[in-house]
């Protein structure tokens, strides 16, 4: 049996709670086994990080990744590089295809890259998603049964317009609310939560009355549908970075006008947003819509936390909607997100307090270590 124990660690276990100084934690069989202060156990490969900081692996639950073979491999590893240790893949791959490379890496296959989390994207004809096409309820019905079929873990689709198109607008609605609604019915009979792209209305409130499980982007969401979100429990993921003012500039440097315009209208109104999405109390998740453009590379996710962070969350809820809360929203609640006795073992070591700079987490440097599933998949020698 593999032994991995980590000793003095400032662990911040991703349950929001306080420090737990001077911890040790044993990994056994890629599991957390115990933790605690003064572990031993024999037989155990030994890290004695002399007090450096401990947190969960990360979660970034909106994530494009470009056609296989090669690309996405390069990008999870990327993304693994940075502290991300799980991506939640919301478009770019058929799902047989995310399912393939999911198995490929689980299997070892596919070595040092992020854990894969597949969805399948059923989307209308013109819709801002693309994906299995299907207009109409009971061809809606069709095509997330044939998703569930290639093992998708998760149905995503759209109820308004983007950025992206220069003919496209933001307000335009994509399904309907009765073909949204079978879209949620089918999917939830086969046990698949639904995450659905959303930036205004009419859309947001058709996903709402559908029975989405999140709403991802809310760029220019209002008050009236953060406050039904909250009484019916449903998950926001804002995405911030998407309509941050480095974005904005990378749009105008690239050509792309009328996305930065789009953007800049709705800098204000998202992250209004999300401040009123905190003071309800919404459970918020990390997402980034990466990759993206350059300068943006797969594995710049940490940079939404300094985003949440000027939103309102403070450092430790920030990390928690990198960790535990985008576990529960994607229902890995039971295996990742926290640092806890028989949940999977993905762990970073850092050099640096996260809780008292959050932007160090968009230091690759800063981290020392990436253990996932209790393997060592980084290690910076030098430091550590």
């Amino acid at each position: 049996m593999s032994k991995l124990l980590i000793k003095n660690l400032n662990l911040i276990d991703g349950t929001g709670g306080h420090i737990r100084e001077n911890t040790d934690v044993l990994i056994e069989d890629g599991v957390f086994r115990e933790i605690g202060q003064d572990i031993s156990a024999s037989g155990a490969e030994i890290i004695d990080t002399g007090g450096k900081w401990g947190m969960p692996g990360m979660i970034d639950l909106h994530v494009h990744l470009n056609n296989p073979p090669y690309q996405p491999v390069r990008e999870l590893r990327q993304f693994l590089e940075s502290g991300f240790t799980t991506i939640v893949c919301v478009g770019g791959m058929l799902p047989n295809q995310g399912t393939e490379l999911k198995n490929a890496i689980e299997d070892g296959s596919v070595q040092n890259c992020a854990r894969l989390v597949p969805g399948g994207v059923v989307a209308p004809t013109n819709g801002h998603v693309k994906g299995y096409i299907a207009d109409s309820p009971w061809e809606v019905r069709k095509w997330v049964r044939k998703a569930v079929e290639e093992r998708a873990f998760f149905i995503k689709t759209a109820a308004s317009g983007g950025f992206w198109a220069e003919d496209e607008e933001c307000w335009w609605v994509d399904y309907t609310r009765e073909e949204l609604a079978a879209l949620v019915d089918e999917a939830h009979s086969m046990g698949r939560k639904v995450v659905v792209h959303a930036h205004s209305q009419p859309g947001i409130d058709n996903a709402i009355m559908a029975g989405a499980d999140a709403i991802h982007h809310g760029a220019f969401i209002d008050a009236q549908a953060l406050e039904v979100m909250a009484e019916k429990k449903i998950a926001f993921v804002p995405t911030l970075r998407v309509t941050s003012r480095e974005n904005i500039d990378i749009k105008l440097r690239a050509g792309r006008p009328w996305e930065a315009k789009k953007m800049t209208e709705a800098h204000e109104i998202h992250r209004q947003g999300v401040r009123k999405a905190i003071e309800l109390g919404l459970k918020i998740g990390l997402g980034t819509d990466l990759p993206s453009s350059p300068p943006w590379q797969a594995g710049d996710s940490a940079v939404e936390l300094k985003y949440l962070v000027e939103c309102g969350l403070s450092p430790m809820q920030a990390i928690g909607a990198a960790t535990k809360s985008a576990a529960e929203i994607i229902g890995l609640e039971d295996q990742l997100g926290s640092i806890e006795t028989e949940k999977e073992a993905d762990l970073l070591i850092l050099n640096e307090n996260p809780l008292a700079d959050i932007a160090s987490l968009t230091d690759r440097d800063n981290i020392l270590a990436v253990i996932k599933c209790g393997e060592i998949q980084l290690q910076n020698s030098c430091h550590l």
